[in-house]
């Protein structure tokens, strides 16, 4: 279906430039421990993944159909993954790999058909030698191995485990000695900052995951107590949350360094429990800088620069500052301006790693093709990679560590699988569901709907993605039943009408830097397998900018929604009219220690599924706030509870002018924003304010035309999948 792409010959440029390695050096030195500790664990407990082998893979998939397979089915769902892993369920490891399927999403293949995509598949490994990065594996066995070494990597104290710009050891020249990573003495003194308490309190652990936003796993996540060898007692009895690791040495040795993981954003919690990959709605971790600062963190400027103003959202995909220093030549002045008065991307929705796998491009605005895997492992890069060089790109040593590391971790979290709904599902509502999610037209004459209609049937499966197989398998909607649940159409800003700020602050500037810059693959620019920005004028053509319609795997975990988690569950997404403009979650109730020791305590969000979640309106439980007039006079109201009372839903004047610095100028809205210091502060990060820039609840109208029911019938079907 898809022809061939000839060779890339364009010669990669040549690299040099300064460092900081060996001005910094000597004061870093005084901040390493380095004593050599004999190694005495066990690793067979970090052999198996965090959740049993079919959370990864299943024995069926649309490579292999199970007997009795109905094609006419209404209900079924592979929960996400990626079909190329589910192909190997059992196959000897010399079994040679099917096509992907999102590589047949290409022009044309959805023309005439109920399901559109307007994003299309590149390789950019056509050329391993020019790109320098090992292509898609070509049998199982391959596979296997990029799984195992990306498992590892994300894996908590796992041999080869990486954490935040360390790679995966910490004590290397390359990663700063540590430098962005915490001695256990200073975790363990994290309590010294949070006020109220005269010695380290009970229940320690808890209470760590709890005030900065993450799950305490079933599995062992160790670090050391005070007073123990990490390597006489198997990495320590103290347990990290999901968002933390102990690191370990090359030979498997704990090194005492515990770091920051991916998890801290990719992956939350429901039902008291970890949902890996399922993006984290919990974390604050401008809060654990906050704390951790003064116990000695040297945390990076580039921390700093992607943290967040409401908790559980964060701004790590605020790559125009990974743009700033092209890899090839120099930027035109009119690319040097766009780039500086860009703006931020501000508040994000972490999407979910379980549907990567479904989807040809990624990011919320389908930035970068799904097999372009350097950007995602640009948070492990060791320091110096990043950082070392003077008024340069990045260092030889940064780009070699995302070559290496970038396809494998892609390979493991392409691989995850969506949890399935726990709870009791009406069949004969979720069938119903079915059909209207794939069949309903939003668009038809006796709706009267007053937003442009887009692409495909005008359905929600038009934009999102063909799951049951009655429809799967219908080339009205699909060209191949192998495209089940891929979703790739970018919809249109008009008319999607969510908040733009993310896609805005991508320009067009920021695109063509994107091109020259190691993240772009800049050896593909020009061939038809381009791997830079996607939304480049001359890679888009007339396709308008907006944002990715994601495939719904999974969705009822995935809660808040919206790009930017404004909408805390799917009723209000399909019923415009009932949001609120300020809201707060429900928070756990608050652990209690002794009288004579009971300090300050922050609880994080409640995901117990019986005190907190709503199962009707598929999302989490809410209290509406009401806000308060911040004026000249009252100067003390919270930006969070900032609107005006006689009319919630109206931005204020000063917001507005805000608005504009925040989204014209690079880093304005990262830096000028009232630091987390009494506990009022840190409740009210809690609050969503829709009102603050970048946290917009708008989108989304067209659904305004469906009937109550038809909306409860579409919520009981996506429990399904």
């Amino acid at each position: 279906m898809v022809e061939p792409t000839p060779t890339i010959t364009r010669p990669v440029a040549p690299r040099g430039g300064s460092t900081l390695r060996t001005a910094l050096l000597a004061s870093l030195l005084t901040l390493s421990s380095l004593e050599s500790l004999a190694y005495t664990g066990t690793d067979t407990e970090y052999d198996d993944p965090y959740y049993d082998p079919s959370a990864y893979s299943t024995p069926h998939g649309v490579y292999n159909r199970p007997a009795d397979y109905d094609p006419n089915a209404l209900l079924g769902s592979s929960n996400g993954g990626w079909a190329v892993w589910d192909f190997c369920y059992g196959k000897a490891d010399d079994t040679e790999l099917p096509e992907d399927p999102r590589s047949f999403i290409q022009e044309g293949i959805s023309d005439g058909r109920a399901v559109h995509f307007n994003a299309y598949y590149k390789n950019c490994h056509v050329d391993p030698e020019a790109v320098q990065e090992v292509g898609a594996a070509t049998t199982c066995g391959e596979l296997r191995e990029r799984f195992d070494l990306g498992e590892r990597l994300l894996t908590g104290g796992s041999p080869g485990v990486g954490a935040l710009f360390a790679g995966t050891d910490p004590y290397t020249i390359e990663a700063a000695l540590g430098i962005s990573t915490l001695l256990p003495d200073q975790y363990r003194d994290l309590w010294q900052s949070w006020g109220g308490y005269n010695s380290k309190p009970a229940k320690f652990d808890q209470l760590v995951a709890e005030r900065y936003g993450s799950v305490l796993g079933e599995k062992r996540n160790p670090y050391p107590l005070a007073g123990e060898n990490p390597n006489l007692t198997n990495g320590g009895s103290g347990q990290l949350p999901l968002m933390f690791t102990q690191m370990r040495y090359p030979d498997g040795t704990w090194t005492g360094r515990i770091g920051v993981t991916c998890h801290a954003c990719h992956s939350g919690g429901v039902d008291g429990k970890a949902t890996l990959g399922g993006g984290s709605s919990l974390a604050d971790l401008d809060l654990f800088l906050r704390d951790a600062l003064p116990q000695g963190y040297l945390a990076s400027v580039a921390t700093l620069a992607n943290l967040s103003h409401t908790r559980g959202t964060n701004n790590a995909s605020d790559v125009n500052l990974a743009f700033i220093f092209p890899d090839q030549g120099l930027y035109s002045a009119r690319d040097a301006v766009d780039l500086i008065t860009s703006g931020s991307t501000a508040s994000m929705d972490t999407p979910a790693w379980w549907n990567l796998g479904h989807r040809p491009v990624k990011f919320v605005d389908g930035m970068f093709p799904a097999d372009a895997p350097r950007i995602d492992q640009v948070f492990y890069t060791p320091f110096f990679g990043l950082f070392g060089e003077i008024l340069g790109p990045l260092s030889d040593a940064g780009q070699k560590y995302m070559r290496d590391n970038g396809p494998p971790i892609n390979a493991w979290i392409e691989t995850l699988k969506a949890p399935k709904y726990p709870g009791t599902v009406n069949t004969a509502l979720a069938e119903e569901g079915a059909v209207l999610f794939h069949e309903l037209d939003m668009w038809a004459p006796e709706r009267n709907n007053t937003v442009r209609r887009p692409e495909g049937n005008g359905s929600c499966a038009g934009c999102h993605g063909a799951y049951a197989p009655r429809y799967v398998n219908n080339p009205e909607y699909l060209a191949s039943p192998v495209l089940e649940g891929i979703a790739s159409y970018i919809v249109p800003q008009e008319i999607i009408g969510t908040d733009s700020v993310r896609w805005e602050t991508n320009n067009e500037g920021m695109q063509r830097a994107g091109s020259v810059n190691f993240f772009g693959y800049p050896p593909t620019k020009g061939t038809d397998q381009d791997c830079g920005p996607q939304n480049q004028e001359r890679l888009r053509g007339d396709r308008e900018l907006g944002y990715l319609a994601p495939p719904l795997y999974g969705v009822w975990a995935s809660a808040p929604y919206m790009h930017n988690g404004s909408i805390p569950n799917v009723w209000e997404i399909l019923k415009p009219s009932d949001r609120e403009p300020l809201w707060r979650r429900v928070s756990n109730n608050k652990i209690a220690n002794p009288w004579y020791n009971n300090g300050n305590v922050l609880m994080g969000y409640d995901t117990k599924l019986g005190s907190a979640y709503d199962a009707t309106k598929m999302g989490w439980e809410y209290d509406a706030i009401d806000c308060e007039w911040r004026s000249f006079w009252n100067p003390s109201v919270s930006p969070f509870r900032t609107c005006d009372p006689n009319d919630k839903h109206q931005t204020p004047l000063a917001q507005e002018i805000l608005d504009d610095i925040f989204g014209n100028l690079i880093l304005t809205w990262n830096i000028f924003f009232p630091p987390t210091l009494t506990m009022k502060q840190m409740e009210d990060r809690k609050i969503y304010n829709t009102l603050l820039f970048s946290h917009g609840n708008e989108g989304h109208e067209f659904n305004s035309v469906l009937t109550d029911h038809e909306r409860l019938a579409i919520i009981e079907y996506l429990k399904t999948l």
